[in-house]
C-alpha cells in the first residue's frame, strides 16, 4: 500500500512505516518529517504515540539528558559569586594580578604592572573603573566558578577561565566577542546587572543564625554609646554652673563697698553732731569776755 493509498488518519503510520525496515536514506528521513510536520499535532501524536512513547518535559531534562537525546542546551544564566573594585583587585593574589596586567596590555598594549596600571597619575589608568566579577552558573548545585571577568574603562573588559589566565573572551562596548553563543548572552546578561562588591554585600545563608545576635549586640553597644554622651554633657553643665557660681558671688560683691559708703555717712551724721556743739561752744568765750572786766578794775586800783 503506497502512501497516498492510505487514508488521512493512517498517514502518519505509512510514512514512518520504512523507518523499521533501516533501509531509507537521510533523503528519505528529511522527506518523512516535513510530512509529518503537515500533519495537524494531535493526529500524530495519536497515531505514533506508542511507537514516539510521551513527550519528553524538556524544562525537568537537565543538560545531560539533553546531550543524550540530541537536544540543545538549557539556557546558561551565570551570577557574580565574588565582586572586587580598583585596589581591593590586588589583594586577591598573583592570578588577578596577571590578568589584571594581561587586561591592560590587551587595552593600549603597555605592559605595566598591576600597581601602575591602577595609578591615577599615569595615561591609561583603570583606577575608577576596574572591576573584577567570579561568575558561576546560577542553575547548579555548588557555586563552582567558571570565568573570571575583569572591566574596565566603563565599558571594555576581558574574559579568562576562571582560576586561570587563559582568555576565552573579549568585551568592547559591553558586548562580548566569542563564537559560543549560548556563553556569550550568558555573559553579557551577568555583566548588565549592577553588583555589589563583595566586602559590602550581605552575609551568606549558612553564617545568618550566628549574626543577629553580633547585630543586636552592635546595635545596643552603639545605643549605649549614645545614652552615655547625654551624661557627659550634663556633667560638663554641671560643671559649668559651679564655674558660673562664683561669678555671681563677685556680682554681689559689689553691694558691700555700699554698706561700707553707709558706715561712712554715720561719721558724717557725728560731724553733725560735732559741727552743732562747735556752733554752741562760742558761748564759751563769751564767759571770758566777762571774766576779763576784773581785770579792768585791776587796772583801775594800780591808779
Amino acid at each position: 500500500m503506497s502512501r497516498d493509498t492510505v487514508t488521512t488518519a493512517k498517514r502518519p503510520q505509512a510514512i514512518v512505516a520504512p523507518f523499521n525496515t533501516g533501509k531509507v536514506d537521510v533523503t528519505e528521513i528529511f522527506g518523512a518529517f516535513a510530512e509529518l510536520d503537515a500533519l495537524s499535532e494531535e493526529l500524530v501524536q495519536s497515531e505514533l504515540g506508542a511507537w514516539l512513547g510521551p513527550v519528553p518535559n524538556l524544562d525537568a531534562m537537565d543538560n545531560r539528558e539533553r546531550r543524550a537525546q540530541g537536544l540543545p542546551l538549557r539556557p546558561l544564566r551565570l551570577t557574580a559569586v565574588s565582586v572586587a573594585t580598583d585596589a581591593d583587585v590586588l589583594d586577591l593574589g598573583p592570578i588577578a594580578e596577571e590578568q589584571l596586567r594581561l587586561a591592560g596590555k590587551s587595552w593600549d598594549g603597555q605592559d605595566l604592572a598591576p600597581e601602575d596600571r591602577l595609578d591615577g597619575e599615569l595615561e591609561g589608568s583603570f583606577a575608577g573603573t576596574l572591576e573584577r566579577r567570579v561568575l558561576a552558573d546560577a542553575d547548579a548545585k555548588r557555586n563552582t566558578p567558571l570565568f573570571d571577568v575583569l572591566l574596565f574603562a566603563d565599558d571594555a573588559g576581558i574574559v579568562f577561565e576562571a582560576g586561570t589566565t587563559r582568555q576565552v573572551a573579549l568585551i568592547a562596548y559591553r558586548k562580548v566577542e566569542m563564537k559560543d553563543g549560548r556563553t556569550r548572552r550568558a555573559i553579557e546578561d551577568a555583566i548588565g546587572v549592577p553588583a555589589v562588591p563583595s566586602s559590602v554585600a550581605p552575609p551568606a545563608a549558612a553564617s545568618a543564625p550566628s549574626m543577629p545576635a553580633l547585630v543586636v549586640g552592635e546595635k545596643s553597644a552603639e545605643k549605649n554609646a549614645l545614652r552615655k554622651a547625654p551624661a557627659m554633657k550634663k556633667v560638663s553643665a554641671k560643671k559649668s554652673a559651679l564655674k558660673k557660681a562664683p561669678a555671681a558671688k563677685k556680682a554681689a560683691a559689689p553691694k558691700a563697698p555700699k554698706v561700707k559708703a553707709a558706715s561712712k555717712k554715720a561719721p558724717s551724721a557725728a560731724t553733725k553732731v560735732k559741727g552743732s556743739a562747735e556752733k554752741a561752744s562760742p558761748k564759751a568765750p563769751k564767759s571770758k569776755a566777762a571774766g576779763a572786766k576784773p581785770k579792768k578794775k585791776a587796772t583801775s586800783r594800780a591808779g
